[in-house]
């Protein structure tokens, strides 16, 4: 029964979280009059007749409001200009839409960053409201041809919460006739109609928009007997409707092996390689509906823990010969593995709503360890774990997003293991954003661990972010597969803390982040003391550096 609880728990949390209702397709867009932010002169859905236009709503703030306004100040308000409007010969304008309070200075820089021409105030945000949206950027696409509004008014022809680049964009705006809503034409109109002359334009061929995004990030932890590093290479391709991802990683991992207990009094140092591949593939089913396939492989050590006890096994048993026809003994381990993991993304309620659920595999062939004979036992050294995830994520307010996730993962020989995990952030103010994030994790017969971290950011102009974090967890003893029983990790508790610093331009960002971590653990009176620099308390500098680039 108790197993039952975690999965009733995610669906009871995931159906309580509430969204915004959607609007339907070619439905009457809401009337609006807002003041011009510089002049304060009133400006009105009216004032478009004839027009398409392009609502862009934004706080100037926003990360990805600067990048997404830049983009349609460049590649929709200038595109559409240059051409004298989309292939009917329409015009196109773009309204910016102030969505949040802000410091006057935080403004200026992002007009003048943006280069955004026209902008209308809102800071209530009551007109993002009424269209729907839920939180920034979120952008409309208005049908405002019609020339009488009283025959047909104003319709929405598309919406976006998530920015898809301007291809989807220019489509709906191209797909704009203006002739359905017409009035009746005149004479000299239908004589043109008759004899079946082409009044519009030439379809202007437009290429189709992707957006590439390169990521470089490196990250380390340090301690006075241990460094371990963190890189990986990472290339994005996203098109409207799909998206491809690779990772390419390399951990080498540096640490000393001090044997005194084992009767040997030169000290060693252990240094190993390990390298990494992931990749992802997914793609749109339909309005709603998003298949994703992922999967990597590895090779080599995962952790210094494991490489330490390969080392001290190789030492302790390596001389040993097999005996009396029973299992093989020691041999030298090559530590490798790869994994698969399928799953479907469900946006259940419009830009609001997202559930996702996922199967996983995972195979291991790990550094085993070893029980002394004779004659000597090899323990298992390949495993296999296959898991099953399911989540939601919800956008309540413009200011707070909420994820719940739960997963089962069943590894050979041992018993499953149930995850759960909960985050939000929440823009605290105009300037402030916070995020936490909570799990705990359980594995019978003995394991249980707890995790907790918080992150508070502060933002100028939205191009500089400073945040201070922590992290805390604690376990009452991790199982690592292939670990003999008189060798397994203590319970361990650890606490970090930091500070990052992160600069986000139109196409780049750069971060550093720095900071303490402490690991503590509780070991028993009576251990075999063996491992007692594996599992010593270790003050640790952690660093991290990344780059980012969209182009």
């Amino acid at each position: 029964m108790m197993k039952r609880m975690p999965l009733a728990i995610i669906l009871g949390l995931a159906f309580l979280l509430p969204g915004p209702n959607a609007l339907c397709a070619r439905e009457k867009a809401p009337l609006f009059s807002l003041p011009e932010l510089e002049s304060g002169e009133q400006v009105s859905l009216d004032d478009f007749q004839g027009q398409i236009v392009v609502l862009d709503f934004f706080n100037a703030n926003c990360g990805d409001c600067f990048r997404v306004s830049w983009e349609l100040e460049a590649d929709i308000q200038a595109y559409y200009a240059a051409r004298s409007g989309n292939p009917h010969g329409i015009a196109v304008q773009v309204v910016a839409v102030n969505s949040e309070a802000s410091e006057q200075a935080d403004m200026a820089v992002f007009l003048q960053k943006t280069g955004v021409e026209l902008v209308l105030d809102d800071p209530a945000g009551v007109l993002l409201q009424r269209y729907g949206g839920a939180s920034l950027p979120y952008l409309v696409v208005i049908d405002a041809t019609a020339a009488v509004p009283a025959v047909a008014a104003p319709r929405i022809v598309l919406r976006q919460a998530k920015y898809e680049g301007v291809k989807k964009l220019r489509d709906a705006i191209d797909a704009i006739t203006g002739q359905g809503a017409a009035a009746a034409p005149s004479p000299v109109m239908r004589d043109d109609a008759e004899s079946g002359a082409d009044l519009s334009l030439p379809t202007l061929e437009t290429e189709p928009q992707t957006a590439r995004e390169a990521t470089l990030d490196v990250a380390a932890m340090i301690a006075s007997d241990v460094h371990v590093a963190d890189m990986l290479a990472e290339y994005r391709h996203e098109r409207p409707s799909a998206e491809f991802s690779l990772v390419v990683s390399y951990r080498p991992i540096r640490m000393d092996f001090k044997p005194e207990q084992l009767g040997l009094k030169r000290h060693k140092r252990l240094e190993e390689d390990h390298f990494g591949v992931q990749g992802s593939v997914s793609s749109d089913l339909n309005e709603t509906l998003t298949l994703k396939m992922g999967g990597g492989a590895y090779d080599g050590f995962q952790t210094y823990r494991a490489l330490w006890l390969d080392e001290y096994n190789r030492i302790k048993f390596g001389d040993r010969n097999t005996s009396g026809g029973g299992r093989v003994g020691y041999r030298d381990a090559h530590p490798w593995g790869y994994n698969a993991s399928p799953s479907l993304r469900w946006e259940y309620l419009p830009d609001a709503g997202f559930a996702e659920a996922g199967v996983s595999y995972q195979y291991d062939s790990v550094s085993p360890g070893y029980e002394g004979g004779p004659p000597l036992v090899r323990l298992r050294d390949t495993y296999e774990t296959v898991g099953g995830h399911l989540a939601f994520e919800n956008v309540l307010t413009r200011r707070l997003r909420t994820r719940v996730e739960g997963r089962i993962d069943d590894t050979t020989e041992r018993e499953k293991r149930v995850t759960l995990q909960g985050a939000l952030n929440y823009a605290l103010a105009e300037n402030w954003v916070a995020r936490l994030t909570v799990g705990y994790a359980k594995e019978d017969p003995h394991f249980s661990a707890k995790s907790a971290s918080a992150v508070l950011e502060r933002d100028w102009h939205g191009t500089w972010f400073v945040s201070v974090f922590g992290r805390y967890y604690e376990d009452t003893s991790e199982i690592d597969n292939g670990i003999a029983l008189d060798a397994a990790a203590p319970p361990l508790k650890t606490y970090q803390a930091g500070l990052g610093v992160r600069r986000q331009g139109n196409r780049a960002a750069i971060k550093f982040d720095i900071g303490p971590c402490f690991s503590r653990y509780a070991l028993h009176p009576r251990r075999n003391t063996d491992f007692d620099q594996l599992y010593k308390d270790r003050d640790w500098l952690s660093l991290q550096a990344a780059y980012q680039y969209q182009f």
